[in-house]
């Protein structure tokens, strides 16, 4: 938006600039400022606080925007003051604050003024831009994106005017973030590349880059940077220590730079440095320098290895174990001085690294002085119950005796959670007229309705007169609006119909053809844009509305629920069809289909025998359902990687007559849809409602917020659980697992849990494990969960889960075994011995044939005999 209005200026330089400025022209601006005179320019930074004051005083800032979607639409003057303001202001430290300024600043994407502030900046004294530079570094805050234009004017400052980078981790942040797709490129190369070792937050930044460690190196071996730069960074990161996951990056370089046997020789006490405590990748990387170049002094050795034998890492043990082995085949004398590093070694969490620490200690007995062996004795005490037994024999001591097995003592799994009733129907208009339904809130609609079409029945000049009000709110004009989005609309045209009968059939017919009111299933909204939640309900008021301009309003609605559920009990709902087969009433379709979807899937046998009777066509579909004759829906859960990781897209099929409620949707289940606003629609359909709520919860982000009480939902509805209850119940034991046995516990109850939960979750387990900075739990509190679970009665649905997740996340070729691996088989073969389970499961035989025994082989091992038992 331009401006005018601004005081005469002194001068006519000042005019110019106002001009330009008014005009929303950083270029123009530029041009001006860059002819201006020393004093002219003193002349022009005093009048621009004022210009800025009448722009703010005149709305045009971002206190006039509408909303934040429009918040930059009136600062389209911004650049061409911070333009101004950078080639008129006397000191850089003002100009540094100018062009921080807040008045500035947009929501959105910011317009390219680096270019015209280069421009008037030139003109100033070499060591004023070099200040400047500086100055404006400084003031980088967080990680800014090197894309902005804050970064861009720092870092082409900072390249002309030669000035010295300040040491600031923003700035090593943004220039890092700034970097062309060739590192050589980069400006500021000569002075930056060191810090990329140094500053806080680098290895977070570059934990996913792949490409330019093999470039970095290849600049190494050009001469373009110094090798011996490159290694040293990467081994002084090392030793500030960090994550696994920060130090990715520098551990990606430094095998990129593959060092000679002469560079990790002359850098040896380093390397050995890092196998106590570096994490687990950045120890694997010493120990492979140092054991391929050799030649360590014998107490450089002997101190590497316990570095490793004090680890909790079991590869990193037996590793070191192995080592070890070798050292004291060459060492003379006694071996005492290893004694505390391998008694450390056999209370070791990896139990194949513990066994073989046994080994090796019964194999050097002899060598140990009484000195040493109390060492070790006082290590075998610690060791788990029958591990330490051989130990004790050797050198004495007490070691803890095999624990007896205990049979487990299962606990009954607690009933099902039962869905509270219905309140009472609503008895009288006046009670109507409290019960206001609003969009999204379906237990009101369906309470209104319900009592509407019942009173319309008993008392309908009663209810003629208490919605007199509200009939007179409807506006003619709304017959011809399209679509209608809530009931509020199909409320008021019932209020209206009620207190002048034929209302809009007169309006129609007072019109010409061409200009007719909308039919009743116009005013619907179309399936593809509407939720069915929303629709479904919606279709109910139409067809009501319908029913009442016609004539032919039914006494009673067949699909009010007996449950806030939305569960509909077989006994009701025979009942009700029973009255109108008394009073050859037919039912209205969309009533039927709804009643039909909400039908209890549990009736006792004479109310199945009661609906056998009923000789209607409603009356017969619902003979079938309650004889099991029913189509289940088929849903398939497609994972498909996104820009912002995966997305889940449920794809549904259901090819069952008279089921409208998915029209448009049967392919994709493609709508936001919340669970508890579904779950009513669909109560006996819950796999369904689940595959929505799949949809909607990786709509907000990869990994967003499942509510508690989605689970006790899904717990109290019915109907086959298949691949989308099962994602759903695994999202919540990834996310919540210190909350979710409970809920867990009523799903189970209700059927709901068992091998499909298993497969989503090794889907979860497996996505989460290359996108680790995501993870807000543990693998090993998942299983504590699920063991909790098992423990609390639900033993043989675990065992379901189990099933399906050894048979998705057990290790395949060429994938590594971890110990989440060996924690998940521990658990598996626990709880099958729990419940009585049979059958072989081929994953399980083929890692228990494997030669090289493991803890995940020892496991997996009595896990199939308990299976083949």
């Amino acid at each position: 938006m331009k401006v005018s209005g601004h005081a005469a200026a002194p001068s006519g330089a000042w005019d110019a600039v106002r001009a330009a400025v008014q005009r929303e022209d950083a270029a123009a601006t530029a041009a001006v400022v860059a002819r201006l005179t020393d004093e002219e320019r003193r002349e022009v930074a005093r009048e621009l606080p004022g210009l800025l004051a009448t722009l703010r005083s005149f709305g045009h800032g971002r206190a006039g925007a509408r909303s934040i979607w429009s918040a930059d639409e009136n600062l389209g003057w911004s650049e061409a003051m911070r333009v101004a303001g950078a080639g008129t202001i006397a000191g850089a430290a003002a100009v540094v604050t100018w062009l921080n300024g807040r008045d500035f600043r947009r929501f959105w994407n910011d317009p390219d003024d680096v270019p015209h502030i280069l421009q008037v900046v030139a003109a100033r004294p070499p060591e004023w831009q070099a200040d400047l530079a500086v100055r404006l570094a400084l003031r980088l805050r967080g990680t800014e994106p090197g894309r902005s234009r804050a970064v861009r004017l720092v870092l082409e400052l900072l390249r002309r005017t030669g000035a010295e980078p300040p040491e600031h981790d923003p700035l090593t942040l943004a220039w890092i973030d700034a970097w062309p797709a060739d590192p050589g490129d980069a400006p500021l190369l000569d002075a930056m590349l060191p810090r990329v070792f140094a500053s806080e937050g680098v290895g977070r930044l570059l934990r996913g880059d792949e490409e330019r460690p093999a470039r970095l190196a290849a600049l190494a071996a050009s001469g373009r940077v110094s090798r011996a730069l490159l290694l040293d960074g990467c081994l002084s990161r090392f030793l500030r220590g960090g994550t696994a996951a920060d130090l990715r990056f520098f551990v990606r370089l430094h095998e990129a730079l593959a060092p000679s046997a002469a560079e990790v020789a002359e850098r040896r006490r380093d390397y050995a440095a890092l196998l106590p405590a570096a994490p687990a990748n950045v120890a694997d990387l010493a120990l492979r320098r140092l054991r391929a170049v050799g030649g360590l002094e014998p107490e450089e050795a002997r101190e590497a290895v316990e570095g490793l034998l004090f680890r909790a890492e079991g590869k990193l043990v037996r590793a070191g174990l192995i080592w070890l082995d070798r050292l004291l085949r060459d060492h003379p004398g006694d071996l005492d001085g290893y004694a505390p590093a391998l008694a450390t070694a056999l209370m070791c969490e990896a139990g194949e690294a513990r066994e073989r620490a046994a080994r090796l200690v019964l194999g050097y007995a002899a060598r140990f002085t009484p000195d040493g062996a109390a060492a070790i004795r006082d290590a075998v005490a610690l060791m788990p119950p029958g591990e330490g037994v051989a130990l004790a024999e050797a050198f004495g001591g007490d070691a803890v005796p095999a624990a007896p097995e205990s049979r487990f003592a299962s606990p009954p799994l607690p009933p099902a959670p039962e869905p509270t009733p219905m309140p009472v129907p609503v008895a009288t208009p006046a009670e109507l007229l409290r019960l206001w339904p609003f969009r999204g809130d379906w237990l009101p609609a369906e309470r209104w309705l319900d009592g509407f079409v019942r009173l319309a029945a008993g008392d309908r000049p009663a209810l003629t007169g208490a919605l007199a009000t509200t009939a007179g709110r409807f506006r003619t004009r709304d017959y011809w609006r399209r679509p209608w989005w809530d009931t509020e609309p199909w409320i008021m045209a019932m209020a209206k119909e009620l207190s002048d009968p034929g209302v809009e059939r007169r309006t129609a017919n007072a019109v010409l053809a061409g200009d007719r009111p909308a039919a009743v299933e116009e005013r619907i909204p179309e399936a593809g844009h509407a939720k069915p939640s929303l629709r479904m309900p919606l279709r109910r008021y139409a067809e009501v509305y319908q029913a009442l301009t016609d004539g032919a309003l039914p006494p009673y609605l067949l699909a009010t629920p007996t449950h806030v559920s939305g569960r509909l009990d077989a006994a009701v709902l025979v009942e009700r069809l029973e009255g109108y087969e008394r009073d050859g009433m037919e039912p209205l379709p969309v009533d039927l289909e709804q009643a039909l979807l909400r039908l209890s899937r549990t009736a006792p046998g004479e109310v199945a025998e009661r609906a056998a009777r009923l000789t209607g066509a409603a009356g017969r579909a619902v003979a079938r359902l309650l004889s099991g004759e029913r189509v289940e829906p088929r849903v398939e859960l497609r994972w498909k990687e996104g820009s912002h990781g995966p997305r889940i897209t449920p794809v549904l099929s259901w090819d069952s007559p008279g089921i409208t409620v998915l029209d448009g949707q049967m392919t994709s289940a493609g709508s936001e849809e919340m669970l508890d606003q579904l779950l009513p629609v669909l109560p006996a359909h819950r796999e369904v409602a689940a595959a929505f709520a799949v949809h909607a919860m990786q709509s907000y982000g990869p990994y967003s917020k499942l509510e508690s009480d989605a689970l006790t939902a899904l717990a109290t509805a019915e109907g086959p659980a298949g691949p989308s209850v099962g994602c759903l119940a695994a999202h919540h034991l990834c996310r919540h697992p210190e909350e979710a046995v409970p809920l867990l516990l009523d799903l189970a109850a209700s059927g709901g849990l068992g091998e499909e939960t298993g497969r989503q979750l090794a889907a979860l387990l497996r996505d989460d494990a290359t996108r680790w900075e995501y993870r807000c739990y543990s693998p090993v509190e998942v299983l504590r969960a699920l063991e909790e679970l098992a423990r609390s009665g639900a033993h043989r649905e675990v065992w379901g889960v189990m099933t399906g997740l050894l048979a998705a996340y057990l290790p395949g070729p060429g994938e590594r075994a971890t110990s989440t691996h060996t924690r998940m088989m521990t658990l598996a073969a626990d709880v099958a011995g729990w419940a009585g389970a049979r059958g072989a499961l081929e994953p399980v035989a083929e890692l228990a044939g494997r030669s090289r025994v493991t803890g995940l082989v020892r496991e997996a091992r009595r896990l199939h005999a308990t299976l083949t038992a």
